[in-house]
């Protein structure tokens, strides 16, 4: 109840303040004069900002270096990924010729050429559900 009534009081202030209300009010105690006070430095502050010349902000063009950002660094994990998983490949690659030898690679790499193919090709249709 007593906030509803320092509300309304509160109400009262602003609306003699811009005008808004024709009738006097009067009878206000000190806290009202106070915010009343307030509500004037407040005003002379916005004044200062009014006359300060509108700042343009394109959002549209913010979100998009946003985006292009992002792409780019999503691109450069993506690169040191590559890099790092050739790498590894070309490490492996170089193990097994120096622990086989070289007639062993190459029946693997016939091996992986010709087999691998018949299994992704089926694996990639099943996890993308028919849709190539």
């Amino acid at each position: 109840m007593k906030t509803e009534k320092n509300e309304k009081i509160q109400d009262l202030i602003i609306d003699k303040y811009y005008g808004e209300i024709e009738r006097d009010v009067s009878g206000l105690d000190c806290k009202n004069a106070f915010i009343e006070k307030k509500l004037k430095l407040l005003k002379n502050k916005l004044e200062v900002i009014d006359n300060l010349p509108p700042v343009k902000v394109d959002i549209q063009k913010i979100i998009e270096n946003a985006i292009e950002t992002k792409a780019k660094k999503q691109e450069k994990v993506n690169f040191i990924l590559f890099l790092f998983f050739s790498f590894l490949v070309f490490s492996i690659y170089v193990l097994v010729i120096n622990i086989r030898g070289f007639e062993f690679f190459i029946k693997l790499q016939f091996l992986v050429g010709t087999l691998i193919p018949w299994f992704l090709i089926p694996v990639s249709l099943i996890f993308s559900k028919g849709k190539v």
